[in-house]
Order: C-alpha cells, then structure tokens, then sequence
C-alpha cells in the first residue's frame, strides 16, 4: 500500500509523523481534498532547504573573525535576503532538491536528450544538465551558455506612438531637447541567467567528488577554478581543497639550482603540491572602465583565452548572485621556450567584487601572495575604507603593483617595491607589456612560494570551510594511508605477491587449462571425454591450491614469491617490463583478488562461507562511479562468474546497481596504460527510454591493440582474441586511429576484420565506426575520398583473407556487417587550440564528439542484440 502512495501523500505522512497535532493534520488533509496543499508543502520544502543549509556550515568562528562581522538586525535582514534570492536561484534552474553538497556523479553522465542535442536549451531548468554534459566534453565554450525563458522575456514592448507624435519626433531639435532632458535609466535585466551563476550554483549543489570531477574539466578547458567560496546568504568561506587535490599540470622552467642554465621539466604533477610564487589582482572601487579579469586572460594567454570570465563575455550581466567576493585561481605554465611570458609557473588569484566588502578574504591573500596588483579606480572620491585599505597594501612587506583607471601614465612608490601604472589614455598592448615586465621583475626578486596544501594552515586560522578537514575525510585518508603503508614496508615488486596471492602462477595456469578445454588442441590419443575430465580435474586441482594459499589471508605469505622468478630464455627488455608491471598495484587488482577468492570458493561448494557479499563490493563501487574490470589483462581472461555476480546479484546491491547513475573513469591503470578491459554502465534517462529502446549502455575501454610491451608474447594471438571477445559482446564498435592515412592502419584493420568475420560466423550483427584522429582540415571528409576508397579496397582484401582461414565464401567487408564508408567514417579535429600547456581544448573536437554521440544513439536502436551476451557466452564456456 505505501509504494502507491503520491509523493503529495508521503510528503504529508513525513510531515505529521510525530502526530503531536491532529488539528493540523485535518487541516493539510482537507487542502489536500480541495487542491491547496502544493503551495504550503513548497514552504515546508523551503524551510527543510534553510535549516539543512544552517546545519552544514555550523561551525565554530575564529575570534578575529567574529568580532569584525557586523552584528544586528541589518546583518540577519540582509542575509534573509541573500538566502531568498539564492533559493530562488536554484528553484528556477531545477536544482533545489540537490542543495546542499547532494548532486553525485552519477548527474554528471547520465545520457537523455538535453544532451544529445546541439542547439542552447530553451528552459532555465535545462541549463545545469546541458552545462555538465557539455563540460563532459571539454567545450569551454559551456562558460557562455545563457537561456532566455520564453515565458520570462527579458526586452520591454516597445511604446505605440500617435503619428502627431511621430512627427514632432522626428525633428533633430525635438531629439537634441530629449538628449539633454532624458534622465539616465538603468540597463534593462535580460532575464537570463548569469553563467558564473549557473557554475557556482552547480558548484554548491555538487558533492565532493562531483566537485573534483567539475575542476579537472575546467582547469583541462584553461578555466579559472574556485579558490575561496563564500556560502551564499552566510558569512562563511569555503576552501575546496579537495575539490582541487587531483589537477595536473606539466611544464618545463628555468633550473637555477645549478651553476649551469638549464630547464626542468614538471610531468602530470599535482597542482595543489607545486610550489609556486602567487600574484593576487583585487579591484578598489568601481572600475567601470576597465576589467580585470580581462587583464588577466591578456598575461596568461597571448591568444587571449577568456580564463577568467569577464564583463564583456556573452550573457554576462551586472545582476550576477553567486560571485561576489569570490577568489578565482588559474596557473601559468610555461613550455620553456623563449617567448614565455614568465619563467616559472605562476598562479594567479582574482578576487571578484569590491575588495572593500571582502577583507576577509583580502588579507588570506596578502599572506600567501608574492605580489599583489590592485586596479584602483574613483581615488579622488575614495572613502576611508579604502584609503585604509590601499595604506596597508601600500605599507605590506609584499610587492604592490597600483593600476589607476583615472590616472596617466605616473612613476610613482618605493623602488623595487611598490609600483604605479597609469591606464587612462594608455594604449592596452604597451599597458599590458608594463605590466608583464613589473610582474616578472618583481617576481625574480621574491622568494615567497606557496602550494594549495600548503594554504591549508592559512585557511584554518581565517577559520575557513575546508573540506579535507571533515570527519569523513580525515577518516578516509587515515585508511588510505594505512594501505600505502603497507604497500612502502619493502620494494613492491617483492611483495606484489603476498598481498595478492591468487594472481600469480595458478592464476595463469588455471585461464590456461580453462582455454584448452574450450579448444582441446593437446588431447593426444585422448578421448574428448577423457580430456575434458581430466582439464576439468587439473583446474578444480589448481583452485584448492589457491585456497590453500589465499586462507588465512595473512599479508606476510612467502610462498607465492617463485611466481616472478625470471628464466634465463627471457630477454632483459621483458625482464624491466615484468619488473614495471610487478611494481605497479591498484584498485583494480584488489577488485581483481576479491574476484578470484569468490570465484574459488563458489567452485569448491563451501557452504562454511557466506562470500555473496563480495561481488556487492565491486556493485558499490560501480554505484559511486568506479569502473570494474571485464577482462584480466594479465593473463586475458574474463572471471564470468563473478562478473555475473556483479550485473545481477541477488541482493540489495543489484537494485542499487540498476537504479543508480554512473560516471566514467576510465583512467585506472597503475604505472602503465590500460590493461585488459574494464566495464562502465551508464543509465540512460526515462524520457529516452522510450525511443531507443534501452535502459543502460554498457562501456568497454581496452586496452590498444598492438601495444609495444606486447610485442614479445604472441601479440597477434592476444589482439586476436581481445578484439573478438569485445567485438563480441558489444552493439557497436568505435576503432579509433591516429591519423589519416589508411596504409598506417593495416595492423587494426586485420584484427579486426577476423573479429568480425567471427561474429558474422555465429550470426551476431554488431556495427562498426572508424574514428581518425588528430585530423586539422575541415575538408578531411572530401579530400580523403580517394582515402576511403582505397580503405575499402584494403578492407576488402583482408576480409577475403580472413575468409579463406575461417573457411568462409566472403568477398567484401559489406557481406559481414552494415558498414557504409561515407557514413561511418569520422575525422576528428585537433585536440588542442594551440600549443600546450596553456592551449585550451579545441571547441571543433568537442562537436565532433557531440555529432558521434547522437550517431552512437542511432546505431544502437537500430541493432536487435540485446545484453544477455554476457550470459551466452557463459553459456559456451
């Protein structure tokens, strides 16, 4: 009975569900008869929203900031306010249920038709979904994205006039009179959205991992990120430390350690860990003609990349909510070539707002600032709030670099230490070539380096949110470095083993064994009756060894170290290879161990065990957005049942699983490139359902065919049977090639021609797109039509060569599957708009990936192959 209640009834029951009043509860029920009962349940819903928003940031304040803030009824009023326009924010953009901190991954990626289509959303409630999944897509353009509601428009009617109007309006005397009498008006609002409104909004609705998610995509778009955060309709700041910890950055500066000049070069390292000079730009005042931000962009990018978002981006507006005393940081990343605009790798810090109403946050940045740049405009009609403020920067023990909007070029301040620019009838190129040397001068002669971590400290006096300081964080990284503890004790590649005991040499042998009862191509004089029971009885045999050797499950086990004994046959390039992958262990190897202890002990029939917990682990990571691995790249195997287990256990695990939303994170290897295959499911929207016929769509990321470290063990055997089996198992198969010549293809054509020559042989169907990489011309497509041809002529003639091995009667690649060479052929532009490391993603690539997309969806449809693959081909086994 209560799964058909309405969420009206449910939300009435919750509401009365202590029971105190009776009265009341008649009342709301008989609103409910008469259809009045919404507007009060979106009170009580406003209220939950406040009192869980009050709750999340109650936290104790430091002395130094509670005796500064404002106390009184004018502080409470105004921050009703800010909490009433910051509410209704979030109720128009559909985002009200998420606050605070409850959007998961799992709204990142889900697939339904805002995010198929390619035109701007028509409703506000659209746009927080469309701007995460053109984020997906590393568009920085989403940073522009606005939406003008229809039902909300924005541009006053224009005024009817009489014709005797008309005339009297026309004479240049009459519009001279209304010019010198016309009172100035205010700029009309838009009513669209603000974009930095929309991000922050998705920022605060976001959980922590989704806000980490959010910083890698922006800072790989050369985005500013969020540094300092201030709570809306709260005087509290939040430092998102976390949400910052995982960006990498490479680049390459000057080495001034040694005698000699040199370079030293910084590969994918974490960001929050460098230690880097910081340069702050605040604005006293005004400003209305000059952007700071707008300066910024200038000295980090010379294409003139709008990092930061300034005034004269689209859809920016003077009613902006959420970025008002907001510091923003990007870095400078220096390629190490002569025209760098700096030497070194240099942050730089915006603070959004008048610096006058964030003191807070202005002196967080004078202490960990090398130099600050401060855009100072109305000096002649400054109040005493900002001269103070001026006099302390000006009086600081740090470099202060003074723009004057209303001032000409002056040379005024302390040598070396406090410089001033004039900008008023200043040419900008020659302003912004002053400016670049000031900073890089000042910068030579400071010492003062700091690292996000390292702000940590700095942040917690200010008594600033951190969100690496919460109770579930701090208990997680405890665990986290238990479990590298571990791992530090002795040399990885000796205890490899000993951690993980079930995937060493009865592993191997035990896929060995399994593989030869499938194909029985050693049987001898052997019946096949007889050779099945006997393969049967060896891989039962090697299972008990394992047991033997994995219970008790002690950490210290030695004698699972034989396994990476090298013989004298292997050659010394092997050898380091082994070593590499010996000293390399993640996640997936633990998933991996937790696989082969099920998969042993379901064989062995134990009932002395209850292990169906084990495939829920895998299930739970999968719900949080962690990829599992489908096919063990050591040893090329797939673990059928547990990964069985895992898609459909019979649990509360399996429901979780199928109801929840996931998020892709392919990039799991440890130490080297992809190995084996790993599975992603990725749910796809009810509205969608409808139309292409299917609930979820599993993603399968392998690893690249022909790999080099697999050069020396029977690479084209391995490729084979990788590119069969997932072939095999999925609807359609993108192959993805760098470049454009099909004479460099030849290699993955032929895999994969056999592997589908194969599937055509046991009737499955699946479809096939070429993706060309890296490809610059917009005219790729007719250019290469002589390319096509001859790929289809290679084509071809590898499918009547796989065709004579499979003994099959096959002349072209059409006869296997539907493949048209005009329609399933893609050419992708460059990744990069520029030079990294300070180019940003190339837009043209992002659509390239969006107009797959909607292809993919197509081909899906049309295919009638369903997602018991995987059940089939246990089934054969």
């Amino acid at each position: 009975m209560k799964g058909l209640w309405s969420t009206r009834v449910k939300n009435l029951l919750q509401k009365h569900s202590a029971g105190a009043d009776w009265e009341k509860l008649e009342q709301d029920l008989s609103s409910l008869v008469s259809g009045c009962l919404d507007e009060k349940l979106d009170d009580l819903r406003m209220q939950n929203i406040l009192r869980d928003m009050e709750d999340t940031f109650q936290r104790p304040e430091p002395p130094s900031q509670s005796q500064s803030r404002l106390k009184g009824s004018k502080s409470k009023a105004n921050e009703a306010i800010a909490n009433q326009e910051f509410l209704q924010l979030l109720k128009r953009l559909g985002l009200e249920s998420h606050y605070p901190k409850k959007m998961g991954m799992g709204y990142f990626h889900t697939i339904c038709k805002t995010s198929l289509l390619d035109r701007e959303p028509s409703k506000d409630k659209e746009l927080s979904f469309y701007f995460l999944q053109k984020l997906l897509t590393v568009d920085y353009r989403v940073r522009y994205l606005t939406c003008w509601d229809k039902s909300n428009p924005g541009l006053a009617p224009v005024p009817q006039t009489s014709e005797q109007e008309q005339e009297l309006s026309n004479s240049f005397e009459n519009f001279l009179d209304n010019l010198m009498e016309a009172a100035p008006e205010p700029a009309s609002r838009d009513g669209g959205v603000h974009p930095m409104d929309l991000q922050m909004a998705i920022f605060h609705c976001a959980d922590d991992f989704l806000r980490q998610t959010l910083a890698n995509k922006l800072a790989f778009c050369q985005l500013a990120l969020p540094l300092l955060v201030p709570n809306p309709g709260t005087s509290h700041i939040e430092f998102p430390l976390y949400a910052l910890s995982q960006i990498q950055r490479s680049w390459k500066e000057a080495d001034k350690s040694g005698k000699q000049a040199g370079t030293k070069s910084y590969n994918n390292k974490l960001i929050s860990q460098a230690q880097t000079p910081i340069v702050s730009f605040i604005r006293i005042g005004s400003s209305a003609s000059c952007s700071k931000s707008q300066l910024l962009n200038t000295l980090l990018s010379k294409r003139k990349h709008d990092t930061f978002f300034h005034r004269h981006c689209r859809g920016s507006t003077r009613e902006r909510l959420l970025m008002e005393g907001v510091v923003e940081i990007a870095w400078y990343c220096p390629c190490g070539s002569p025209d760098d605009t700096f030497d070194c790798c240099v942050a730089f810090c915006n603070l959004h707002g008048d610096a006058r109403d964030h003191r807070v946050q202005l002196q967080f940045l004078q202490e960990i600032s090398a130099v600050n740049v401060a855009l100072v405009s109305e000096s002649e009609r400054m109040d005493n709030r900002g001269k103070q403020l001026l006099q302390g920067l000006w009086q600081s023990q740090r470099p202060l670099v003074c723009l004057l909007t209303e001032k000409e070029n002056v040379a005024v301040g302390r040598p070396g230490k406090n410089i001033t620019i004039g900008m008023k009838n200043s040419n900008e190129a020659q302003v912004m070539v002053q400016l670049t040397k000031t900073i890089s001068n000042l910068l030579q002669g400071s010492r003062l380096h700091f690292s996000l971590d390292a702000c940590l400290d700095k942040a917690l006096q200010h008594g600033f949110f951190v969100d690496t300081e919460q109770p579930t964080c701090v208990m997680a990284k405890a665990k986290a470095k238990d479990l590298v503890d571990i791992l530090k004790k002795e040399k990885l590649s000796k205890i490899k083993s000993q951690l993980l005991p079930l995937q060493g040499r009865l592993w191997y042998q035990w896929c060995k064994k399994d593989k030869e009862l499938t194909r029985l191509q050693e049987k001898g004089n052997k019946s096949i009756e007889h050779h099945r029971s006997q393969i049967e009885n060896e891989k039962s045999a090697i299972r008990r060894k394992q047991l033997e050797q994995a219970f008790p499950l002690n950490l210290l086990m030695k004698s699972f170290l034989a396994f990476s004994r090298h013989t004298v046959l292997r050659s010394q390039l092997e050898a380091i290879s082994e070593e590499i992958n010996d000293s390399s262990i993640g996640l997936e190897h633990l998933l991996r161990e937790v696989g082969q202890i099920y998969e042993a002990l379901q064989l062995m029939d134990s009932e002395k065990f209850k292990f169906s917990k084990l495939p829920e682990i895998a299930a739970d990571l999968m719900v949080s957005g962690y990829p599992v691995e489908l096919m063990d790249g050591d040893a090329s195997y797939v673990p059928l049942l547990f990964v069985l287990s895992v898609l459909g256990i019979q649990s509360t695990g399996k429901s979780t699983l199928l109801n929840a939303m996931f998020g892709l994170q392919f990039n799991v290897s440890a130490g080297r490139c992809t190995r084996g295959a790993f599975m992603q499911l990725i749910p796809v929207s009810e509205e969608l359902q409808q139309d292409v016929g299917f609930d979820f769509v599993l993603v399968v990321d392998t690893e690249g065919l022909r790999a080099i470290e697999m050069a020396n063990k029977h690479s084209l055997n391995h490729d084979n049977e990788l590119a069969t089996f997932v072939i095999g198992i999925g609807n359609l198969t993108v192959i993805n090639i760098f470049g454009e010549n099909p004479s460099e293809m030849q290699d993955v054509l032929q895999i994969a021609v056999q592997a589908f020559l194969r599937m055509k042989k046991v009737n499955l169907s699946p479809s096939c797109l070429f993706v060309h990489q890296n490809v610059g011309e917009i005219t790729a497509k007719e250019k290469n039509m002589e390319g096509q041809r001859r790929l289809q002529e290679k084509l071809d003639e590898m499918t009547v060569i796989a065709a004579q091995q499979e003994f099959c009667d096959i002349s072209s690649f059409s006869d296997v599957i539907g493949f048209d060479v005009n329609t399933h052929i893609h050419y992708f532009a460059h990744l990069w708009e520029g030079n990294p490391p300070m180019a940003p993603p190339n837009p043209t690539y992002s659509q390239n990936v969006q107009q797959l997309k909607k292809l993919k969806e197509t081909l899906l449809h049309e295919t009638k192959k369903k997602c018991e693959n995987l059940i089939e081909l246990q089934k054969e086994q």
